[in-house]
């Protein structure tokens, strides 16, 4: 579905990115972990048009994309939900979520629809439609933000940071949303820190460190991999952790 070949990315004289090249299949979640700075972000704007690389080729659906602007990339289905959700704080839930549909033309039955579809994945929005989006929790908006990407009808849904500044528990069921919306036939690339988490619901993952990767494999073994506990996840020894995926 994406491919990503020898990709640079430099903001000015600074290297943001290096030789990246990854892929992801249709039907996959795919993990991208790395501290602060190791260029994850980079990489779904790069992927998204928002910034242009300088070297390489990015391919989706078969067809070449890193020339691209953003706009033309969301028609084709690449949906990318930013780090700090990004929401109109002036604008109620459901205005947000109708914006979700700018990508594409759509009736007011089919953006009704989308809504109903929203709500049926966070419950919890359908007593906030009319609130503005100022007045939400963190773990509102998070859902806010998702749920309007959702309405884009996304072929590869880019999620960065979902679980940033959230409550444990809210990242919990975070998570499992996110599984949700990948089992009901969503493609989905994942930016996180919160390692231990996001490789359980995943099927594959890479490891960026200062724009490159350093590390890729299916997750379950990136999750017992000794370098990436060491880095990652701590001492803690993980039995049990990642064999009830997906």
């Amino acid at each position: 579905m994406l491919k990503l070949a020898d990709i640079e990315t430099r903001y000015g004289e600074i290297v943001a990115l290096k030789d990246v090249s990854l892929h992801v299949e249709e039907g996959e979640i795919v993990v991208l972990l790395g501290s602060n700075g190791a260029g994850k972000t980079t990489t779904l704007k790069t992927i998204s048009g928002l910034i242009h690389p300088i070297k390489g080729t990015i391919q989706f659906m078969g067809k070449r994309i890193e020339g691209m602007d953003a706009e033309q990339i969301a028609k084709l289905g690449i949906i990318h939900v930013p780090e700090g959700r990004k929401i109109f704080p002036g604008l109620t839930v459901r205005e947000n979520l109708q914006l979700g549909t700018s990508n594409r033309k759509a009736s007011r039955r089919e953006i009704q629809q989308g809504i109903d579809e929203v709500i049926a994945i966070f419950p919890d929005l359908e007593r906030l439609l009319d609130q503005l989006g100022w007045s939400l929790s963190g773990g509102q908006q998070q859902m806010c933000a998702i749920g309007r990407g959702l309405m884009a009808k996304p072929k590869l849904l880019m999620l960065d940071e979902p679980s940033l500044g959230l409550a444990p528990v809210i990242v919990r069921n975070m998570f499992q949303t996110i599984r949700k919306i990948n089992q009901q036939g969503t493609t989905v690339l994942l930016v996180e820190q919160n390692a231990r988490q996001s490789l359980a619901i995943s099927h594959r993952g890479y490891i960026l460190e200062t724009g490159r990767i350093v590390l890729q494999n299916q997750a379950v073994e990136l999750l017992y991999d000794e370098q990436v506990k060491e880095a990652y996840l701590g001492s803690a020894k993980l039995a049990g952790e990642g064999k009830a995926r997906r």
